[in-house]
């Protein structure tokens, strides 16, 4: 069994007879093999069709279950109940081609924390597998996990004294870990684009103040002559814009170069999404002219016959 969130799991191919491949071409899908109640218990809906019962041994017709990405792909536009396949070209004991019915369709899970689209997968059950080896137990439980090691341990043990029980954890657990890599990539760039953030607003501020200061005089003479000081600010604040959209303009090409490689880092957005970009820009240009507005209004209150007498 691969648990979800674990960032294990294992492909097979298998032969659909509804839909032949041409010769040396399979399909392949990931697999799993799990006991009765495991769907309840990961509460994994059961779409079409049953899960697997005590019933489903070795000595019953081989059944298979498979999620729903799996029958949208494979029986595009009809039913998958009653199909049978022959998954990673399986026999009986006497060497005999077997054929698995699929006896039912549940709902796609995630195999890790930044899996994009959902994967066809294939659901085997241990009765009909029992030389599979690494099998692992769910416990579902209203209660502290924690709090049942000692119970779980006993009844393991009460089974078979020789198995040993071994790296236990929470769902809880398992996604904090899987999510420990994506997590620090994520405060990673979010520090970094923080640390940007803030250089392009000192660094604007001083081009700003740098430029309000050589232009002194020429302020002077135009509030001199009768210009309006909202008119100064509204100049300032204008080659304050342009300095930042001609920045927001590399930095977007940047973004759009680098999408391929954003893409590994992102889960659930897409790295040329709109809403995403035009929020950035929100950002960006906000800060910005916060940044050039302390220049500008310095700008705006200067005294026309102090900047005369200064030259």
């Amino acid at each position: 069994m691969f648990l979800p969130m674990t960032g294990i799991d294992a492909n097979m191919t298998f032969q659909n007879p509804e839909h032949p491949l041409p010769p040396g071409q399979l399909d392949a899908a990931a697999n799993d093999i799990v006991s009765p109640q495991y769907f309840r218990t990961m509460q994994i809906p059961v779409l079409q069709g049953r899960e697997f019962t005590d019933a489903d041994d070795v000595h019953s017709p081989p059944v298979i279950i498979v999620n729903e990405a799996f029958a949208r792909r494979f029986f595009p536009g009809e039913s998958a109940l009653g199909k049978k396949i022959r998954p990673g070209g399986s026999s009986d004991a006497n060497g005999k081609p077997t054929w698995p019915q699929i006896v039912g369709v549940v709902g796609d899970t995630r195999r890790n924390s930044t899996q994009f689209a959902m994967r066809p997968e294939m659901y085997l059950p241990s009765g009909q597998a029992p030389n599979w080896c690494c099998m692992l137990s769910v416990v579902r439980t209203s209660v502290d996990p924690q709090s049942l090691e000692p119970a779980v341990r006993r009844v393991v043990a009460s089974m078979d004294p020789q198995i040993p029980v071994t790296d236990m954890h929470t769902m809880r657990d398992l996604i904090a870990i899987e999510m420990k890599l994506p997590r620090f990539a994520v405060v990673l760039l979010g520090a970094f684009a923080g640390l940007a953030l803030l250089l392009a607003i000192v660094g604007l501020y001083g081009v700003m103040t740098y430029s309000v200061t050589r232009r002194t005089r020429d302020i002077g003479v135009q509030l001199a002559l009768g210009a309006q000081r909202r008119a100064v600010l509204a100049m300032i604040l204008r080659d304050a814009g342009l300095l930042v959209g001609i920045g927001m303009g590399i930095g977007m090409a940047g973004t759009i170069a680098s999408a391929s490689v954003l893409q590994a880092i992102l889960f659930a957005t897409a790295p040329r999404d709109p809403l995403v970009l035009t929020a950035v820009c929100g950002v960006m240009g906000a800060a910005g002219l916060l940044a050039a507005y302390l220049p500008a209004m310095r700008a705006a209150g200067i005294d026309p016959m102090r900047a005369l007498r200064a030259e």
